[in-house]
């Protein structure tokens, strides 16, 4: 419904009657507004670690974990524009999940499995950033790679 709707401008009332449910349940289990949104932006976050993780299973160094983390990325705003659109557009990119993925993100592609490597909260944070925009101009992920496998200095292959 959410994908749908400005999430903004949805009502409990909108929610209920999508979730088949009375308005008290929702209010009660969401709280408020924000507690609304906030539960929205938890599970299209975990959705997007979950696509990530498919490839980070099979990553065996940091060249196909970066690879892992831009394709997967990139695999799931394709997939999940509306969701990203909402994660986007109710400030969802600051949210303390996506704050923790970042940060086990970088860990997993920094020289020295840092999250507070520079370089590496740079790569993801961009990825986060920019992959939205890439994906609206039809950016490969592949166009992505060089820079960000750069900026890590990872070897060129």
């Amino acid at each position: 419904m959410l994908g749908e709707q400005d999430p903004l401008t949805a009502t409990f009332d909108d929610v209920a009657r999508a979730a088949d449910v009375s308005r008290p349940l929702v209010h009660t289990y969401l709280g408020d507004r924000r507690g609304m949104v906030d539960a929205v932006q938890v599970r299209i976050v975990a959705r997007l670690d979950r696509w990530v993780e498919h490839g980070l299973r099979r990553a065996g160094d940091r060249r196909a974990r970066l690879h892992a983390v831009v394709d997967g990325t990139f695999s799931f705003v394709t997939a999940e524009r509306d969701a990203w659109g909402v994660l986007a557009a109710t400030g969802g990119l600051d949210h303390p999940a996506l704050h923790q993925i970042r940060a086990r993100w970088s860990a997993l592609v920094a020289v020295d499995g840092e999250a507070a490597d520079p370089p590496a909260q740079a790569v993801v944070g961009g990825l986060l950033l920019g992959v939205g925009p890439w994906v609206a101009r039809a950016v490969e992920p592949g166009q992505v790679l060089p820079g960000f496998s750069a900026a890590l200095d990872l070897p060129a292959r």
